[in-house]
């Protein structure tokens, strides 16, 4: 078979950019959204008859990227019960009706560098303490153990993927970097009045190009052995102010910067960044997108999406 790979969450930021990533590197590929757009199969993962539907219905596959989840997390944090069962029984849903099957496919599971919580160690690998300390960090850390343990059991064959910050075109601007591009963009064009509003900008993080995430995603599918996990990660820490620095250095308007008390996180982390050297030595990737390209990305896309859309 050639490869044919199911995607979940493919209506999401990611889900949408890696379906179309992997039909340029020639495969074949099954979207799954809930709510299902665009001739998607539906499938909501808080129904186990839904689950087993949709694995029947996607027809035989290479992979699945499982990327379905209740992601942002003040979501999570608003409703415990749906992330959990979303993210750890929505995975344990899926696994079981993969394993139901008489030639399963490799599941690429999209845990998150969430559930390390604050690092002991820096850069953070992947034998780094699990501490999560949030609502989506703990469901997701469950499923990552649950996949883990079913990879050790050799009942499915699984490679866990542990992203840390990630963004490019097209991600909400509930994200700290779309959000400083959105502003930006709206005061540009004269829709909000020039200042923009910032959480903590002390704080230093690890961001990918959202591409290069995609890459390895797919590197990993590919060359990864059964029950491996990989950090995905640049391994290098951008403070946040930096980062607004170069957005305003891209625009030409005159902005006050104006720290928001709601957006500030008393106990925000200084500084946390990755180690990539399990995913390079095991598969050959690296990221190849500068930073600066990605801000670059963030602000043409929102300067885009606000010239041709009412702002909400």
């Amino acid at each position: 078979m050639s490869r044919r790979a199911l995607i979940t969450g493919a209506g999401g930021f990611v889900g949408t950019r890696l379906a179309r990533h992997l039909e340029t590197q020639g495969w074949e590929v099954v979207r799954s959204g809930f709510p299902a757009v665009d001739g998607m199969l539906p499938c909501d993962f808080q129904d186990e008859i839904a689950v087993r539907a949709l694995v029947a219905d996607a027809g035989p596959l290479t992979h699945v990227f499982h990327l379905a989840a209740i992601a942002f997390v003040p979501d999570a944090e608003r409703d415990p019960v749906r992330a959990m069962d979303v993210n750890l029984n929505g995975t344990i849903r899926l696994c079981s009706a993969l394993r139901a099957l008489a030639a399963p496919p490799r599941l690429v599971f999209i845990s998150s560098a969430e559930i390390y919580g604050p690092p002991v160690d820096l850069p953070v690998t992947e034998a780094h303490p699990i501490n999560p300390a949030n609502t989506y960090a703990i469901s997701k850390a469950a499923a990552d153990y649950y996949c883990a343990n079913l990879s050790r059991a050799r009942a499915l064959d699984i490679v866990r993927m542990r992203p840390f910050n990630h963004a490019g075109p097209g991600q909400a601007d509930s994200y700290v970097l779309s959000s400083f591009a959105r502003q930006i963009a709206e005061i540009e064009a004269g829709l909000r009045e020039p200042i923009l509003s910032t959480g903590n900008l002390e704080a230093a993080r690890d961001f990918l190009h959202v591409d290069d995430v995609l890459r390895a995603y797919e590197a990993a599918a590919l060359r990864g052995a059964p029950g491996d996990v990989f950090n995905v990660c640049s391994s290098r820490p951008q403070p946040i102010q930096f980062a607004l620095n170069q957005l305003l250095a891209m625009s030409g308007a005159t902005i006050e910067v104006r720290q928001d008390p709601a957006r500030m996180r008393p106990s925000d982390v200084p500084e946390s960044y990755g180690s990539v050297a399990q995913l390079t030595a095991a598969t050959g990737w690296r990221p190849e997108i500068a930073f600066e390209k990605l801000l670059a990305d963030l602000l043409a896309y929102w300067r885009a999406a606000l010239a041709t859309r009412p702002v909400k």
